[in-house]
């Protein structure tokens, strides 16, 4: 008979196959950064350049893993490496749109270039056909996937209601007019 260990084993080298299967050669030529700049002038996100895996995603990968696995440690926008990235979502709807690195969040929300208009319509999740909600930080979704449409604007209104009061004090130092001099 075989033990806990050795069934556990077993389903984790059954669950890779299944993945290495689904991803197939999705992860291979993909475009450098100084490529995914060049792409960027165009007005097209690197992540609509990869190989999309033929089948749908694995049914024992939740839709972030499955990022994870697909975007392979390279940002959606500009397929640089770091060692970290971060979790994208729409901030209306609370649905994650896909990973990327810490320059590249930061300028989404600010940036209205027409790469970052595509990486909106067509995100890594929606390329995937995958649909998973953003968690707040404190352990709960934003708004729940059963919410109303209505629900979810309220919700989420709120999250971003208390997170301005919660950095209120800090922000308004760094505002010109609230600067001293």
């Amino acid at each position: 008979m075989k033990n806990d260990l050795e069934r556990a084993f077993e389903e984790a080298r059954r669950r890779d196959a299944i993945e290495l299967e689904w991803l197939g050669a999705s992860i291979q030529g993909r475009p450098t950064f100084a490529e995914a700049e060049l792409l960027d002038r165009r007005g097209i996100p690197s992540c609509h350049v990869w190989k999309i895996p033929r089948n749908e995603a694995p049914v024992h990968l939740t839709a972030i893993d499955a990022l994870r696995r697909w975007q392979a440690g390279a940002c959606a926008m500009c397929s640089a490496s770091p060692r970290r990235l971060l979790v994208d979502h729409c901030h209306r709807t609370g649905l994650v749109r896909g990973l990327l690195c810490t320059s590249c969040n930061t300028a989404e929300g600010l940036q209205s270039a027409p790469s970052f208009v595509a990486y909106r319509e067509r995100p890594p999740a929606v390329i995937l056909g995958v649909e998973e909600m953003y968690g707040s930080p404190w352990g709960e979704e934003i708004a729940p996937s059963d919410a109303s449409p209505e629900e979810r604007t309220q919700r989420n209104a709120a999250h971003v209601d208390a997170a301005e009061g919660l950095f209120a004090g800090i922000t308004d130092r760094f505002r010109p007019e609230c600067a001293d001099g």
